[in-house]
């Protein structure tokens, strides 16, 4: 083999055969009082209810027109989480407004709004369909665009306001291959703009871009007995995340890995790209503002000692340094190595005990 082929096969990314793919869009604006107004009606400015399925109409009506059958219309200013799922649900809280759907089997349109409220937002959401969802998104995101501006001309939405997501998941199992699920494939995550260029699609010079891992790992009953927890302390299982986070940091350290966050607190992780690096609390929430500039942030552990979670999540977010010329594959690699030996550390019995790897690949844009 040639120096060449060594070298781009280090850069390659293995995952089992049978890994999910997602990609959704969403488009955010502000909702104006010109725009209520537009839709509601001069008269009766309040009437929100009118406007929202003004609106809702408009947008159906230009999905139908470009093939897009799986599009939501969301005006209730809830976070918006999709996951790939054998069976189609949404599923709401106060603050968040969940769809779970397989791409391959699941269309559906709907409106999400409560006509008492007027919404700071307005969010079109629109899921990608079809069996090679990653091979296929260039032009489902140029499909997508093509519909937003469409609706923003026709709805006289300011041009520069609509803020456009492109978000898409690899879902696996790190010991799929353990369990039986034979046969894999080969991903080197070049980035969004990359691929999206090799397919002639063209996103703004200016974007925000972010590359990150979640790991999920449930707490079983036998990781939970490793740990010397005293059942009449007060932060009854600090013991046991202790115990976890050093296996986490030991075997990130091990693979070279600069920075991560570890959480066990029932909160859903929410990555950003920002200036200054942070980490919130928010309701339901759990804020990472990551600078993909930094190449080396440390680790972070946040868990609640006196809660038994039924799952710790695992955040790696990549700096720019980690992008090649191939791409991400090597970086995530690393990740995946430095999962298997946290799962070693903790003496995984890997043809039963599933640890569940999300790789995030995002853009974000005005239009």
């Amino acid at each position: 083999m040639s120096i060449i082929r060594k070298r781009s096969a280090q850069h390659k990314l293995y995952i089992p055969a049978n890994t999910r793919e997602n990609q959704y869009l969403l488009a955010k604006f502000e909702l104006t009082d010109e725009l209520v107004k537009a839709f509601a009606g001069s008269e009766n400015p309040e009437n929100y209810k009118a406007c929202y399925e003004g609106m809702a109409k408009v947008f159906f009506e230009i999905c139908a027109e470009f093939g897009l059958e799986s599009s939501q219309f969301v005006a209730n200013d809830k976070f918006i989480r999709v996951r790939y799922s054998p069976e189609r649900l949404t599923s709401q809280t106060d603050q968040q407004i969940l769809f779970l759907y397989s791409p391959c089997y699941h269309f559906n349109s709907s409106s999400y709004f409560d006509e008492t409220k007027r919404a700071k937002k307005i969010k079109l959401l629109f899921l990608a369909n079809g069996r090679d969802i990653r091979s296929n998104s260039a032009h489902f995101h140029k499909k997508v665009e093509d519909a937003i501006l469409k609706f923003a001309a026709q709805a006289k939405v300011n041009e520069g306001s609509i803020r456009i997501c492109d978000h898409q998941h690899l879902t696996f199992d790190l010991f799929a291959k353990e369990k039986g699920h034979d046969g894999t494939q080969a991903h080197k995550l070049r980035s969004i703009r990359n691929r999206f260029k090799a397919d002639n699609v063209e996103v703004p010079e200016i974007i925000d871009a972010q590359n990150y891992a979640v790991i999920t790992m449930p707490i079983t009953r036998r990781i939970r007995e490793m740990a010397d927890i005293d059942s009449t302390a007060e932060d009854l299982y600090n013991p046991l995340y202790t115990m976890i986070s050093e296996a986490f940091i030991n075997s990130a350290k091990e693979h070279n890995l600069s920075n991560g966050y570890m959480l066990a607190n029932d909160l859903v992780p929410v990555v950003r790209s920002q200036d200054e690096e942070s980490l919130s609390k928010d309701g339901e929430l759990f804020r990472i503002g990551y600078n993909p500039k930094q190449e080396i942030c440390g680790y972070n552990c946040k868990w609640s000692a006196k809660k038994l979670v039924d799952s710790v999540q695992f955040v790696f977010v990549a700096a720019e340094a980690d992008m090649t010329n191939y791409g991400y594959g090597k970086h995530f690699n690393q990740i995946l190595s430095a999962m298997r030996a946290m799962a070693a550390k903790l003496d995984y019995v890997y043809d039963t005990e599933a640890m569940s790897v999300r790789l995030h690949q995002h853009i974000g844009f005005y239009k």
